[in-house]
């Protein structure tokens, strides 16, 4: 190749990587102008970021009324200003999940709306959600929700712009009474309820309240007095109670007309509970075992709820399921002496604490020196300390009948008490405690059985070598 036809190529060859370089540039400039154009349209679909935490109010007006909601040092939110008739408790947990939601708010596309239009998207008059924080308010309107309910429209303040957030969002945004209220139908705790009573058709199925110098005991108000109550059967039951949650909210309202439609213009039952600042009262129609929900009616709040029926449970309670299962239950060491008579066979326990010594039918049992026969003597006291009650029946006889098995307790302050069992049938006993019958029951089983006072008798004569009669 010649020196002239060298430069004609060389010059060809520029010219060509000029052309490719100039192509590569536009291109390459292209790309960058089409990501950032991307880039920014994704930035704007970020309607605001801030941390969650930093948020101390939240305001919220709906059609129904004008909230301001400030979170308290402990964490709690409370209602501080409202032109809402009826007062209610709000849900810490919402409130939060209302500061996370607007923390995060982001769009997944910008709806093409005519300003004209907006009535047809529910921003003519939208919910107003703001979030107040030290630095700065963050405001959204929200609106309806999408035909196929997968958006929610919203606005922000000085934007024209439609968007179109997740619904699931957009209902959290919305304001709902229903989800704004606390869901809980006792706001208390268990262990601040001093009292709590149940009554069906004007009369009490159970009133109790707690000892206020000792917290875990619990005595009867009505409709029966002065009988144990088994304190960890109702600490469950108080437990479980806080615990339920409304299934439906309907609404709040004092209109006996809305009232009667569910049966609780006049209601078969009202369920109170007291602490030391306030008093719930709960009211309820009659119930039916077919029933899936209970309409509930709060009569100080005037909220307006179901719950479900296994919730509602407690309505067909009755004070005898909260007694003791014992029928006479006193302490090995609140006695100095237990006297058995068992079908005309009598037995006397003496016991002396201070000396250390048990006395069977006038035997010294720990003279003998028999581990068994201090163990027996010690179960057969329990065996009718322990005598359980079967269950409760209300054909009580007008007047007690002769009793087969008596057994009387002397306490270490001299006091007695005495429990007898009167015959019903060849199994069973009506029981007698300190001459009152309130319809416990008591099986045969109970006195003969295995664990029964008369098998402890036989082992405790073996071990003392006295013969069985």
């Amino acid at each position: 190749m010649n020196r002239r036809s060298m430069i004609a190529t060389g010059a060809a060859l520029v010219l060509l990587l000029g052309g490719a370089g100039g192509a590569y540039y536009y291109v390459d400039h292209k790309k960058s102008s089409e990501e950032a154009a991307e880039k920014a349209e994704t930035d704007s679909l970020k309607l605001m970021e801030f941390d969650s935490n930093d948020v101390n109010a939240i305001d919220i007006t709906t059609a129904e009324g004008y909230f301001k909601i400030k979170q308290e040092e402990n964490g709690e939110w409370t209602i501080e200003d409202s032109d809402y008739p009826y007062k209610f408790t709000p849900y810490s947990y919402q409130m939060n999940v209302i500061a996370s939601a607007m923390s995060r708010l982001k769009a997944d596309h910008k709806a093409d709306v005519k300003k004209e239009d907006l009535g047809k998207y529910g921003l003519d008059d939208p919910v107003t959600v703001v979030c107040h924080t030290a630095d700065k308010d963050y405001t959204v309107y929200v609106g309806s929700s999408s035909v196929t309910d997968e958006f929610c429209y919203v606005m922000l303040p000085d934007d024209d712009t439609v968007y179109c957030i997740d619904n699931a969002t957009g209902l959290e945004l919305s304001g709902d009474i229903a989800k704004l209220c606390d869901p809980y139908v006792l706001e208390c705790v268990d262990n601040d309820i001093m009292r709590f009573a149940l009554v069906h058709n004007g009369e009490v199925v159970y009133d109790l309240s707690r000892n206020e110098d000792n917290t875990a005991i619990w005595s009867f108000n009505g409709p029966v007095t002065d009988v144990s109550i088994d304190a960890i059967t109702v600490n469950t039951i108080l437990t479980n109670m806080v615990r339920i949650e409304r299934a439906d909210f309907e609404c709040f309202t004092k209109d006996e007309a809305e009232l009667a439609k569910h049966g609780l213009d006049d209601p078969a039952y009202t369920f109170t509970v007291e602490t030391s600042d306030k008093t719930i009262t709960l009211e309820f129609p009659e119930i039916s075992e077919d029933d899936e929900k209970v309409w509930c009616y709060d009569a100080d709040t005037y909220e307006l709820c179901t719950i479900s029926s296994g919730n509602a449970a407690f309505l067909s309670g009755k004070w005898q399921d909260l007694t003791t299962k014992q029928v006479m239950s006193v302490s090995f060491y609140d006695a100095i002496s237990l006297e058995i008579e068992v079908d005309g066979e009598k037995h006397i326990l003496d016991i002396d604490r201070e000396n250390s010594a048990y006395t069977f039918d006038d035997i010294d049992v720990m003279s003998k020196g028999n581990e068994e026969a201090a163990k027996d003597f010690e179960y057969l006291y329990a065996s009718v300390s322990e005598i359980k009650h079967g269950d409760f029946r209300e054909d009580i006889p007008e007047k007690m009948g002769e009793p087969t098995c008596t057994f009387t307790y002397t306490l270490t302050d001299g006091t007695k008490r005495k429990l007898e069992l009167v015959p019903i049938d060849d199994s069973n006993y009506w029981a007698y405690t300190d001459g009152r019958c309130i319809g416990m029951t008591v099986e045969r089983s109970a006195i003969d059985g295995t664990n029964g006072c008369l098998s402890f008798i036989e082992k405790l004569n073996a071990d003392l070598g006295i013969e069985n009669k």
